[in-house]
């Protein structure tokens, strides 16, 4: 298949200003002052490579639209020129005749030249849409299109380009001189790491609903490994992609990424998030690149479909672990409150007997539940013995030979665990469970 490249000579095309064309092209490229006397020194500098016929005509006619006249070749390797042999002395031939010329040679049938030439004949015409060579007709040989009506189109754009320009466009081409490659002008990426480029309103949605259920599954393995490292690449992740989708649609009202950092104002952060979700963007090129195409209906939809299952899956699966952490809460912090709880609590305790109970608490010295447990205990005047499993190991091969010889098959288990008169009570288990395996209850049954 045949690969095209694109060829400037600092060629610009008849009815454009050429300072305002120079203008608008070192400023489309940002070129510098220096380097924009050898982009129209007639030299050739080759734009781009390795592309396929549709990506180059785009290319062209965006370009010739501004006037600037670009040329799409054949991308081919570079031919290897071998040194001839010396000619042999010429011999002057007996008849003078008249010396026949040499064969012209024809112009490749790949070539499209944008700038006219006068070598052309008379009888013969360049495709404006493929580059193919054929006698002056109505319909391409090659690709089929009417050929006069697509010349005159392009004639009266180039009119109406150089009739209404009066500021300079800005595009996600870049160039350098030389084999330098030109960047494609493709669609932002909901999730990348740059931060060119803008999206609309219906992507932005999109990408919030994908990341709120990411962060979702994220924080629930954090959770359940006990991970601080994992909560801590959760909140990385929120912060970077976060703010990423909203520099982008601010970009796409033509806004600085800056604009971003009111999402970090109380209440009125809120409010504009709101706006980035439902205004609309520049409906036309701008600043920051072309009006970016919009995330299809069915995406939209199906991304916030995906948040509401994982939402939905979440709870069903760990509903338990919810309830539990909830009343580990409720008995650990209601100590705080008034007498009447208090005595409440103590309930629990009415069976205790410090000289006979042995409490162990089996902690770890990260654990936010074991250092309420510790308090609770000691506002309630209950003795324990505490030992850190991720300090002592043969603390935590201790507790862990205890578990398994009390049944235990679940796999991991929560901290504190404790260990009430010889029984194992993984998990952060209440007063209550306590109170059934203290000597006073276990009497009391008997």
């Amino acid at each position: 298949m045949t690969r095209y490249k694109l060829v400037f000579s600092g060629d610009i095309l008849p009815g454009h200003d050429p300072e305002v064309v120079k203008a608008q092209l070192a400023a489309m490229l940002k070129v510098t002052p220096e380097q924009t006397p050898r982009l129209f020194s007639g030299k050739r500098v080759t734009l781009r490579k390795d592309l396929d016929a549709d990506k180059a005509q785009a290319y062209r006619r965006k370009l010739s639209a501004m006037g600037i006249g670009i040329r799409v070749e054949a991308d081919l390797p570079e031919p290897v020129v071998e040194p001839s042999p010396d000619p042999a002395p010429a011999t002057k031939s007996p008849v003078a005749e008249h010396p026949t010329p040499p064969p012209s040679s024809q112009a490749p049938a790949t070539v499209l030249d944008l700038v006219p030439t006068n070598d052309t004949p008379a009888g013969d015409m360049d495709c404006p849409e493929c580059g193919h060579r054929q006698p002056r007709r109505t319909l391409c040989l090659n690709c089929g299109c009417d050929m006069p009506r697509v010349l005159a189109a392009r004639e009266h754009q180039a009119h109406e380009t150089q009739a209404g320009v009066s500021t300079v466009q800005h595009s996600s081409l870049r160039v350098h001189t030389g084999n330098a490659s030109l960047a494609d002008t493709e669609a932002t990426r909901l999730f990348g790491t740059d931060f060119g480029g803008r999206i609309g309103r219906r992507s932005y949605l999109a990408g919030s609903m994908l990341l709120t259920s990411l962060l979702l599954w994220i924080t629930i393995i954090g959770i359940r490994m006990e991970s601080l490292l994992i909560l801590g690449l959760c909140a990385v992740i929120a912060v970077f992609f976060g703010a990423r989708l909203s520099i982008l649609r601010c970009h796409d009202f033509d806004w600085r990424g800056w604009w971003v950092l009111i999402t970090a104002i109380p209440y009125v952060g809120g409010l504009f998030s709101l706006l980035l979700m439902f205004l609309p963007g520049s409906k036309d090129e701008n600043n920051f690149g072309a009006r970016p195409t919009p995330t299809s209906w069915i995406a939209t939809i199906g991304s916030m479909v995906f948040v509401v299952a994982s939402f939905s899956i979440a709870f069903n699966f760990f509903a338990k672990d919810i309830l539990d952490t909830a009343t580990r809460y409720n008995n650990t912090s209601s100590f705080t409150g008034d007498a009447a709880t208090g005595g409440m609590q103590m309930a629990g305790l009415r069976n205790y007997d410090p000289e006979r109970d042995r409490i162990t608490m089996y902690s770890l010295t990260t654990c936010g539940y074991c250092d309420k447990k510790r308090a609770l205990f000691d506002d309630l005047g209950v003795r324990y013995h505490e030992v850190f499993i991720d300090t002592d190991a043969s603390a935590q091969r201790l507790m862990w030979s205890k578990l398994r010889a009390s049944g235990w098959r679940d796999g991991g288990v929560g901290t504190p665990t404790l260990e009430v008169n010889g029984v194992m009570l993984p998990n952060n288990p209440s007063l209550e469970q306590m109170s059934e395996h203290f000597y006073g209850r276990r009497r009391q049954a008997s």
